[in-house]
């Protein structure tokens, strides 16, 4: 029901661990700009493709020399609240499996999974193991930025990408949504969710 990778790239085999390929909407958390360097490889004859980008053309221009990770999944909860909720909206009502994707699959992806996980009532240790099993192919996701994003220049692998999934950074984004008033359910419904949104999202996963 719910991928999560890395860019998707012109070429790729189908995926071997997974029942339904190609999934048939697509989320692309990247920026303006990343988006629109190239047609979607996955854009075709009944398979939707939604742009909703969770950093800022500048924001991931920008090197983030000094900032913390932690930092930087904050700033996305405090500025793109709304856009994860559509993000949560799309889940709950297009046709699935329904495939997230940023570049490297890890932060903004790492978030917007988190989201949905937790909304679906994930326990917050099986979605820190998920978000970390991307340490294990680090390698290969950085290589694959850097051979299939070249407009991002000299920015990627920037220092954002290099450190990896980092667990702490993760678990305060959880810890953020446990703690708002009411818990995540409260959260998104702060930033636009409805009662019905939720309850489709979580029957969809739960099946």
């Amino acid at each position: 029901m719910l991928y999560r990778s890395a860019l998707p790239a012109p070429g790729d085999s189908r995926p071997t661990a997974v029942d339904h390929w190609p999934a048939w909407t697509v989320v692309d958390l990247r920026s303006p700009r990343e988006f629109a360097t190239r047609t979607h490889p996955l854009k075709s004859d009944g398979i939707v493709v939604h742009q909703i980008s969770l950093l800022s053309d500048a924001e991931v221009a920008a090197p983030n020399q000094g900032a913390r990770l932690a930092d930087i999944y904050h700033g996305i909860l405090t500025n793109s609240g709304e856009r994860l909720v559509e993000v949560l909206q799309v889940a709950a009502t297009a046709p699935g499996p329904v495939l997230l994707h940023c570049a490297a699959g890890k932060d903004r992806t790492g978030v917007a999974i988190a989201l949905l996980l937790r909304t679906a009532g994930v326990e917050p240790d099986d979605i820190v193991a998920d978000y970390l099993s991307t340490n294990e192919h680090m390698g290969a996701v950085l290589a694959r930025v850097t051979r299939f994003a070249p407009e991002l220049g000299r920015t990627h692998p920037n220092d954002r990408d290099l450190r990896g999934a980092v667990p702490e950074a993760i678990e305060g984004v959880l810890a953020q949504w446990d703690a708002h008033p009411g818990g995540v359910h409260a959260w998104v419904q702060s930033h636009g969710a409805t009662d019905e949104t939720i309850r489709l999202w979580t029957e969809r996963f739960s099946k």
